[in-house]
């Protein structure tokens, strides 16, 4: 209970830690809108074997994340986790796995440089189905920003990791399945730094349509949450029923799901491999994955010449959030956001709906795809320990939602 007790109080400290709802205050460290080239730090990928307890850590795996691993007892370990580059939000992202040459407990601390523990460690066997660590089995220290583990390993190989691990293949498999369907496209636009493919969705029965819908996510490597949302969004858009086909009679949907797999697969708390966080470039396009995107929904829509109805980007904070325009940016078609969201809160009466209306001062996506377009423009950010299955439903009927005010233009 008292292990419980401090999990708690360390995710209600973060949860509070946030500005005013009512301020649109900056969560950035300085320096995170200069969008030019910066200097990264590769972790060194490796096994760490100790003699003593015959016990083996290791990071050579995409999506890992593990700077240095110490022993400081029997049974006991500590593991640095460093970011890409620094100052960086605190998104303090960790995976790795650990195994033993015979079943023993063992005790991990987690310790970061520039920054703190954020996220609940999810465990798994296989590196595709996770549990949420037991509550009695970890000890989260906000006064110091780390946390410890207690686990019981032996020579099958564990995942412990921030969140759920959804690397750029994993994506491409996604993806693969929803071009499946005749009336989903699955397009290579570009590549990374790294080159690793920008891949698009286009989701229509009706390629000639000049009206248009706008996706886009996974700009920060570990906002896993965002992307479960995403992948459920599209998937309601590709349904065999009435709302769906109708929807794709009329409009076109382009969406760029994943925006930084470099930043995935290195296992970055933030940053593109140039050590800049892509939402945050979207003035300038310094960067080309933000090229890239940006060029691809130009084309999509006629070099904005073609309306586009509304638009959408899926992050992850510690809290469901709605971050939308302000009444002083009108958009076309006008009150469309508003009407939606309320909508979904009729729908889900027991969450109240986090709504924050902010102008286009930042440089981020929904500032691009207002100016450039003048479109409804909202980031969705879904909580970091939201229940897996309620994302679903809700991101569900977000976009059943949308395709019923569609349906009306």
């Amino acid at each position: 209970m008292r292990s419980f007790t401090k999990i708690l109080f360390f995710l209600l400290f973060f949860s509070c830690s946030s500005p005013d709802q009512n301020q649109p205050v900056s969560y950035d460290p300085p320096g995170s809108t200069d969008t030019r080239d910066k200097a990264i730090h590769y972790q060194n990928r490796k096994t760490y074997t100790f003699a003593e307890e015959r016990i083996s850590f290791s990071n050579q795996f995409t999506g890992a994340r593990v700077n240095n691993v110490i022993r400081t007892g029997a049974g006991q370990f500590t593991i640095e986790i460093e970011p890409e580059n620094a100052p960086i939000n605190n998104s303090a992202w960790y995976a790795f796995q650990v195994w033993a040459a015979e079943e023993q407990p063992v005790q991990i601390t987690l310790k970061y440089r520039d920054g703190s523990h954020r996220y609940v460690p999810k465990l798994s066997r296989d590196g595709e189905n996770w549990q949420l660590i037991d509550a009695a089995k970890m000890i989260a220290d906000s006064s110091s920003g780390i946390a410890t583990l207690f686990l019981q390993i032996g020579p099958e190989k564990r995942w412990v990791c921030a969140q759920e691990l959804l690397t750029s293949d994993k994506f491409q498999v996604w993806m693969q399945k929803m071009a499946i369907h005749e009336f989903v496209e699955k397009k290579a636009i570009g590549a990374s730094v790294n080159g690793r493919e920008l891949t698009a969705l286009v989701i229509t029965e009706n390629p000639q349509s000049k009206k248009h819908v706008l996706v886009v996510g996974r700009q920060h490597p570990p906002e896993i949450t965002g992307s479960c949302a995403l992948q459920a969004f599209l998937e309601r858009f590709a349904a065999d029923d009435t709302l769906s086909r109708k929807f794709r009679q009329n409009f076109v949907l382009s969406a760029v799901p994943l925006v930084n797999p470099d930043g995935v697969d290195e296992g970055h708390w933030r940053h593109n491999v140039h050590g800049v966080d892509l939402n945050r470039d979207w003035v300038y396009f310094n960067q080309i994955e933000t090229q890239t995107v940006r060029d691809f929904f130009l084309k999509q829509s006629n070099n904005g010449v073609e309306p586009v109805y509304f638009s959408i980007d899926f992050h992850s904070t510690q809290k469901d959030l709605f971050y939308t325009l302000d009444q002083d940016h009108p958009t076309r078609p006008p009150g469309l956001t508003e009407k939606w969201l309320a909508r979904i809160a009729a729908k889900l009466p027991q969450e109240k709906l986090d709504i924050r209306p902010f102008g286009t001062e930042s440089p981020v996506s929904k500032t691009w795809f207002y100016s450039t377009f003048k479109c409804p423009s909202v980031t969705y950010e879904v909580g970091d320990e939201v229940d897996r299955k309620f994302i679903q439903t809700k991101a569900q009927i977000a976009a059943e939602e949308l395709m019923k005010q569609l349906a009306d233009y």
